[in-house]
């Protein structure tokens, strides 16, 4: 039998003391194929530091195992005006297929509504089927955009 292995998983809020750290895994991000459909932003150190001093309402974590990030997820949209956020996420390529991208998902659910929102809404492109599978599983009701690279989904919470 194999030598049991402890992890420490947790979804922290960025904060300024995250940056260096967030900006290592944006550079893993801008390196990651994947990230063709992930881009709400720059992967820079400077966004990075934007990202972690942030002090509106949206909301910006980091799922780390121990000390490293390996995922990013956001709600955005409210400090722009917007009633219904947006939602994104990215996991690194180690966590996927692990069940991470659904905790990010409904963690950020739970934040949503504990934030006051009634409504989700997030981008996703109709080629990335593993994404749209997650989303269509949670309850995500999709529409097409004037864009027809990606869809748009919705969520009642």
């Amino acid at each position: 039998m194999g030598k049991k292995v402890t992890v420490t998983l947790e979804i922290v809020r960025l904060r300024p003391e995250h940056t260096d750290a967030m900006a290592r895994f944006f550079l893993r991000i801008s390196n990651d194929p994947a990230s063709r459909h992930f881009h709400p932003h720059p992967f820079t150190w400077k966004e990075a530091e934007r990202v972690c001093c942030l002090t509106g309402r949206d909301l910006y974590h980091g799922l780390r195992v121990d000390a490293d990030f390996v995922g990013y997820c956001m709600l955005r949209g409210w400090d722009e005006g917007y009633s219904v956020p947006f939602l994104g996420i990215f996991v690194a390529s180690e966590l996927r297929g692990t069940g991470a991208a659904k905790l990010l998902m409904l963690h950020l659910h739970a934040a949503a509504k504990l934030s006051g929102a009634s409504e989700i809404r997030l981008k996703v492109y109709r080629e990335n089927t593993i994404a749209l599978k997650l989303y269509r599983a949670l309850g995500y009701r999709f529409f097409d955009e004037v864009d027809q690279a990606q869809l748009t989904g919705t969520l009642a919470i």
